[in-house]
């Protein structure tokens, strides 16, 4: 049985982008050891991420005070190298090309240390883009197969995919804190009167 119901849209919010961002950074944890579905998590975290600017711009730019803490909120991002990076791969990645990415990965052997004088790994991907490791310790001995440890790193300067965008998500969460504590509870969202506590 099914039932047909409307959704009340959800005014979408500086907040709610900053969501859809931290939504897509778990999603590139969660399939870290897919390289096809990984760079797709890259990509709409990085869009995510940098619409939250522009959204809070939309909701609070008719206000003077927003505009006088905005203008030095963004130089403090401008000279952020880590967030002027992925705004630079965000314009990538939307209007030129994929972003280049380099992956590290290696099996999670189930004895540690592996004392032996020949061990064979094989690696391969499978049609779904999971990274399977397999290997085998000593020439005679049973193939198995392993959990696979994945890193990725921007190509262009080997920085780690997820600790760069882990700062960038902790240097936003920063800013929208600043702007509620200073002025958030008395400024009018678009649309809305002012609202006094």
């Amino acid at each position: 049985m099914q039932i047909r119901f409307a959704m009340v849209p959800l005014p979408m919010t500086a907040a709610e982008k900053f969501n859809e961002a931290a939504y897509f950074f778990n999603q590139m944890i969660a399939t870290v050891n897919n390289t096809r579905i990984f760079p797709f998590n890259l990509s709409a975290f990085l869009s995510a991420l940098r619409s939250t600017t522009f959204y809070l711009q939309v909701q609070y730019g008719h206000e003077q005070r927003f505009a006088d803490w905005y203008g030095r909120a963004q130089e403090k991002m401008k000279n952020d190298p880590v967030l002027k990076m992925l705004t630079e791969l965000r314009r990538q990645a939307v209007h030129l090309k994929p972003v280049n990415l380099l992956v590290n990965s290696g099996p999670r052997f189930h004895q540690n240390p592996i004392e032996t004088d020949h061990l064979e790994l094989m690696h391969t991907t499978d049609d779904e883009g999971n990274i399977i490791w397999r290997y085998k310790v000593d020439r005679d001995g049973q193939e198995r197969q392993a959990d696979p440890i994945t890193d990725w790193v921007f190509e262009h300067n080997e920085q780690p995919v997820l600790v760069a965008c882990r700062h960038g998500l902790e240097q936003l969460d920063s800013l929208l804190k600043e702007w509620n504590a200073l002025f958030g509870t008395g400024v009018a969202m678009e649309g809305e009167e002012s609202r006094q506590p």
